[in-house]
């Protein structure tokens, strides 16, 4: 199973290890809703790959291989801001994308710093609030730990991955993945999302990127400070596989 964290290249993985598995295996649900579905249900999907947090993640029957993508935290942020960004008005407004319009309406600092319409739950510590799950996060997406509670909490869960990558080393990740299922690396290296096409995809159109002020990096600290932890715990434990 796959536990995707947006915007580190999980798509990528994915599309390569969907292909692997009959339809009929592979769990429909790829957003937040797992917890629809019942145990017997979940039980017979071979394949599960779905935006998830770790409540939703302890519905998923065991034994399992369970597979993560790590991103160096200011960047999948940024990635993230930049994509939504990207969004054409039309798309926006046709799907009713709320964190694409903010992004379109919002310069990055102003961007970082809101805290409504959804943000910051998709920015701020998204790692830790992922790895604690639903039941620790307020309505707003406020935090009802404390930074070190909530650190330790998220850092206890990551020996529950069999492999994390990082998207700095995509090769070596599908390494992994491919030889613990037996299947054949890809000849080619797949990328279903890159921000160096989107003014080549439908519906996409090419962004500017600003520079990066003290502001700006100041904010994105603050943003990641249990993230950036995380991250490097995980390639402490990972990285050398």
């Amino acid at each position: 199973m796959l536990f995707h964290f947006p915007k580190t290249g999980g798509t990528s993985l994915h599309e390569f290890l969907a292909p692997h598995f009959p339809r009929e295996a592979i769990c429909p649900e790829r957003l937040r809703d797992l917890d629809r579905l019942g145990a017997e249900q979940l039980a017979g999907y071979r394949y599960v790959s779905a935006h998830m947090d770790y409540d939703r993640f302890r519905l998923l029957p065991e034994p399992r291989y369970a597979i993560t993508v790590l991103r160096e935290p200011k960047a999948r942020i940024l990635s993230l801001y930049y994509f939504w960004r990207a969004h054409s008005r039309q798309v926006i407004e046709e799907r009713g994308l709320h964190g694409p319009r903010l992004a379109r309406e919002l310069g990055l600092l102003e961007f970082l710093r809101h805290r409504s319409d959804g943000l910051p739950s998709d920015t701020d510590n998204y790692y830790a609030r992922s790895l604690l799950g639903r039941h620790w996060v307020g309505p707003r997406g406020e935090m009802r730990l404390s930074d070190e509670a909530a650190l330790q909490a998220a850092l206890s869960h990551l020996p529950e991955f069999d492999t994390i990558g990082f998207t700095e080393d995509m090769p070596g990740l599908f390494r992994q993945v491919t030889a613990r299922l037996g299947i054949a690396m890809p000849k080619e290296m797949p990328w279903a999302r890159s921000s160096r096409s989107y003014d080549a995809q439908p519906n996409m159109e090419e962004v500017t990127r600003e520079e990066i002020t003290p502001e700006i990096d100041a904010e994105l600290d603050r943003l990641t400070r249990l993230d950036r932890v995380i991250y490097e715990e995980a390639r402490r434990r990972f990285g050398s596989r």
